[in-house]
């Protein structure tokens, strides 16, 4: 099946080991200025990130974009995918656990923050270390860096035991994507 970008939709592309993640906007008003063929996505890294617009050819930079594919029931309208998405112009509080482009653009759709990619690494960081890494995952990312949880959340499952795949299956993946 073949898929034209439209506006509101969420698009991504491959990075690698992950994907960068973003709406298309298409012609927009902002701050009494006209912008054509937007996209406004989560830029930067780590600690430090933007949500900004730009160009489709900017964002695109010769890769293969993909456009996410929702369940219809899930998705907010395309008038309002665009406002959340200028609505948040200018936020800068990116975290790679709980705030990441992922979770924006997956915001703008629905209303709910979800990343994929981050219950995937979830999921495999729980098989690895069990329920004890899951839950420190979970809750302890506001407060300690990534790197610190994942070593908390190995000692936790060697007290905990190796019950990760039950926990895994409960908060892993998005029923918002279309599976096909």
């Amino acid at each position: 099946m073949q898929y034209f970008i439209k506006p509101g939709d969420h698009i991504s592309y491959s990075c690698r080991s992950y994907s960068h993640h973003g709406i298309y906007c298409g012609d927009i008003s902002y701050k009494n200025r006209d912008y054509k063929d937007v996209v406004i996505h989560f830029e930067g890294k780590q600690k430090k990130g933007q949500i900004r617009g730009i160009s489709y050819n900017k964002f695109a930079q010769e890769h293969e974009i993909f456009i996410m594919q929702y369940e219809e029931k899930y998705c907010l309208s395309t008038e309002a995918v665009i406002r959340r998405a200028i609505s948040k112009l200018s936020e800068q509080d990116y975290n790679l656990f709980v705030n990441n482009c992922e979770h924006f653009a997956h915001w703008c759709k629905t209303g709910k923050y979800s990343s994929d990619q981050v219950n995937n690494a979830v999921g495999i960081l729980g098989r690895g270390v069990g329920l004890g890494g899951v839950v420190a995952v979970i809750v302890l990312p506001l407060a300690i860096p990534g790197v610190v949880v994942m070593g908390v959340g190995a000692a936790a499952s060697a007290a905990c035991g190796h019950l990760g795949g039950l926990a895994t299956e409960f908060i892993m993946g998005s029923p918002y994507y279309k599976r096909e």
